[in-house]
């Protein structure tokens, strides 16, 4: 994903479903069908009638049709949902109507059984409401690289 943001893209559909795995840990991105770049302002409003992903769109995308890096970092906390609780449903029981009620309440998805507290921590920064204070694909590169070193040092 740090790819494609560094190419000034947003793909809009970033979800357990749009990713491929391959041998020796490899996961690639796919399905760019909604995939658009962004304006000088590192957004893109959406003015097209387009059938999105609404459990895994961020505040601004559902409200405003704003997306952008940090709309997808949003994406990217709801696809780790996905996999810590492999492979449930976010938002399970919620309409639309109330998951944006749910969110702009602030609340968000519950720590997931299998998920070390520290990695829900890194979750729950994708889930901002104030998009300048979610991390960028880069730190959350950095966040994971120091969870990793940490587990490693503790466990051995």
């Amino acid at each position: 994903m740090q790819y494609i943001a560094s190419r000034g893209l947003v793909h809009r559909d970033l979800a357990a479903r749009n990713v491929l795995l391959f041998a020796n840990s490899i996961a690639k991105i796919s399905d760019f069908g909604l995939c658009c770049s962004i304006d000088e302002n590192l957004t893109e409003r959406s003015t097209l009638s387009l059938k999105l992903p609404i459990k895994w769109l961020s505040l601004e995308a559902l409200i405003d049709r704003i997306f952008s890096e940090k709309s997808d970092v949003w994406s990217f906390g709801v696809l780790m949902y996905e996999v810590f609780t492999f492979g449930g449903i976010p938002y399970a029981t919620m309409n639309n109507d109330e998951l944006v009620m749910f969110l702009k309440s602030g609340a968000r998805l519950e720590l997931p059984n299998n998920m070390d507290f520290d990695l829900y921590e890194i979750m729950l920064s994708c889930w901002r409401e104030d998009l300048q204070k979610r991390p960028t694909f880069v730190e959350l590169e950095e966040k994971f690289h120091g969870y990793i070193v940490e587990a490693l040092c503790t466990k051995f």
